[in-house]
């Protein structure tokens, strides 16, 4: 894939990590969006993996917890 539409894809992803901040209604960090940005494009460019699974329940993890906190 190119540089350009990686651009896309990351984009892409930063947009769906602000609609999703919205909808459920709970702020995030700088740190927060960018690293959400980053778990998405990676399923979205590589599609898939054990890894990316891992990734993934600690991502819902940390943000269970932090709806706990709020």
């Amino acid at each position: 894939m190119d540089n350009r539409n990686e651009s896309i894809v990351r984009q892409s992803s930063l947009k769906f990590v602000a609609d999703y901040c919205k909808l459920i209604g709970t702020p995030m960090t700088l740190k927060e969006t960018v690293r959400l940005t980053e778990v998405i494009s990676d399923y979205c460019l590589n599609g898939y993996s054990t890894k990316l699974g891992e990734t993934l329940d600690k991502v819902d993890e940390y943000f269970l917890k932090k709806f706990e906190e709020d």
